[in-house]
């Protein structure tokens, strides 16, 4: 595909982007942080096609099990510890078509149904037929390592076990495992697609768009990202990390997304859009193997999942966009480019 045809193919992408906008009517840190809490959450509501084609079944696939549609707790061990996660299988799951997956992962102090509430995907995969898992940190609060804090799990080497279990238990395309997250399950996201290069095809960052200092893969991997401009808790112009237990710095959002882009080898004249009033988006095209990087920048916003409920002690909640839709359109263009290019 050439580099102009990249460039409409991402074009084309932020015009789906604008029309979803158009249509969408304090404990927290760079152990980035923090979901809000389940008094902060609304109730999540208990089919169609997902728009990608089906590309690489896994063992689940020849499987007799049948697990239950909708919410399931489950436990697991790994490094010695039970760890738990929520799954959430769409009315279209038959055990026989494999179906996209989604690793949703909370903020500091957050858990994973608190972060399924919030974000809302599992109601998104009911109409769009994609599984979504959304599994808990470890310690007190409850976090993912990103510090490689040798009194916290190594939360990769869980995630790894998570996603070989449920590729053995369920019938997942492999080449479209996606992971997103809040805070600081958003920077763990990233350092998932450094530390497992190849597992997931693209990346989705709400709050804390942190490019991992020592990514351990030069492998390109599309991202998207939203970050409010008025987020004290991790501050979009950089600097200190001021919510919650930890204490860091970070360098300014747009900055990391231009690391991404680099990491990317895109073209690193960005194209620059306003989908909405008070967000404006930043785009990296010309990306190797069709990856690309946007950021959504939310002007006012603070460290919260824009279009979700609003949590004030947080900071304003846009509801210009959603980034819920937002990551899934992404994500499923990045599944369709992938695919045609391979062809």
């Amino acid at each position: 595909m050439t580099a102009s045809h990249r460039t409409l193919v991402l074009l084309a992408l932020l015009a789906t982007i604008v029309t979803l906008a158009a249509c969408t009517g304090d404990d927290d840190s760079l152990d980035v942080t923090g979901a809000p809490t389940a008094s902060d959450t609304p109730a999540t509501p208990a089919s169609n096609p997902t728009g990608v084609t089906p590309s690489a079944s896994s063992p689940g696939c020849r499987t007799s099990a049948d697990p239950a549609l909708g919410d399931s707790d489950h436990v697991m061990q790994s490094g010695g510890l039970q760890r738990t996660y929520v799954l959430h299988l769409p009315p279209t799951y038959d055990g026989a078509t494999p179906l996209p997956l989604i690793l949703n992962l909370h903020g500091f102090g957050s858990n994973g149904r608190q972060q399924a509430a919030y974000s809302r995907f599992p109601v998104l995969a009911d109409s769009e037929g994609f599984i979504v898992v959304s599994p808990d940190g470890a310690g007190s609060p409850q976090q993912w390592n990103i510090r490689r804090d040798g009194n916290l799990p190594d939360d990769v080497a869980f995630v790894r076990a998570l996603l070989d279990e449920l590729e053995s238990e369920l019938c997942v395309d492999g080449e479209r495992l996606f992971v997103a997250g809040m805070s600081n399950g958003a920077a763990f996201a990233q350092q998932l697609a450094c530390a497992m290069p190849g597992r997931f095809a693209a990346v989705g960052a709400v709050t804390a768009l942190v490019y991992p200092i020592a990514c351990a893969s030069d492998l390109p991997i599309a991202v998207i990202g939203f970050h409010g401009t008025e987020d004290v808790c991790v501050p979009y112009y950089g600097g200190a990390v001021t919510c919650g237990s930890a204490r860091g710095q970070v360098r300014p959002v747009e900055d990391s997304a231009q690391d991404w882009a680099r990491h990317n080898g895109c073209n690193l004249d960005p194209e620059r859009a306003r989908p909405a009033e008070h967000v404006r988006t930043i785009a990296y095209s010309e990306c190797d193997d069709e990856t690309a990087v946007v950021l959504f920048a939310i002007e006012g916003g603070g460290h919260t999942w824009p279009g979700s409920v609003a949590v004030g002690r947080l900071g304003a909640t846009t509801q210009e966009i959603d980034a819920t839709q937002q990551i899934w359109q992404f994500f499923r263009g990045q599944a369709n480019l992938r695919a045609t290019s391979s062809r």
